[in-house]
């Protein structure tokens, strides 16, 4: 019984270790950290935050992988008074890899029209029709055209991320293995119980 009872603890302490796995997962990738180093767009010498969420679907905020395709809302947001007086150029670019490869005119699938946003934030809808790889294209100029800057934020939609499959993998082994010491145990009497022996006749 003991060495059962002792198996049991590993395959409960594993399971649990595998759920906080998940849930870290989750909570990362839910953006609950909106200021975390992570979420900031870098525009070459300044920088705006960026945040994606499904309203209709549920209340996380994520920075680089939205779950499902359908109806989203994007929002920016910068802090710093010489950005806020330029005009801002965004667009939602349909992407060409996971590196944020895309080209800001022919890859276009959302665009704002270009104004300035004197509280230094945006947010707008995106109606995200296919599963794929995107990019946040912004482009931030003065009046005069004589300074801009420009950065881009690669982020996927509907697609199943690298860390995700890692934990479907991880926790896939340890069914098989957790099934199978189960079965050993069952199998030795020591879970309480035996499989019948059929092959024995009165």
């Amino acid at each position: 019984m003991k060495a059962g009872l002792t198996l049991s603890r590993i395959l409960f302490g594993a399971a649990l270790l595998i759920l906080a796995a998940l849930s870290a997962r989750t909570a990362s990738a839910a953006g609950w950290h909106y200021y975390d180093p992570e979420c900031p767009i870098d525009l070459g010498g300044k920088s705006m935050k960026f945040v994606a969420m499904q309203p209709k679907k549920n209340i996380d905020r994520e920075c680089v992988a939205l779950p499902d395709v359908g109806p989203s809302v994007i929002v920016l947001d910068a802090a710093d008074n010489e950005l806020r007086d330029m005009n801002w150029d965004v667009r939602i670019l349909r992407g060409r890899g996971q590196n944020g490869d895309a080209d800001p005119d022919a890859d276009v699938v959302g665009r704002l029209p270009v104004q300035k946003f004197r509280n230094g934030m945006v947010n707008f809808d995106q109606n995200f029709k296919d599963a794929g790889n995107y990019v946040l294209y912004a482009r931030l100029t003065s009046d005069d055209g004589a300074k801009s800057f420009i950065g881009r934020h690669p982020f996927s939609v509907g697609l199943v991320t690298d860390e995700e499959v890692y934990l479907y993998i991880a926790f896939a082994v340890f069914v098989v293995v957790a099934g199978g010491a189960a079965f050993t145990l069952w199998r030795q009497g020591k879970l309480g119980f035996k499989i019948p022996d059929f092959s024995k006749t009165d």
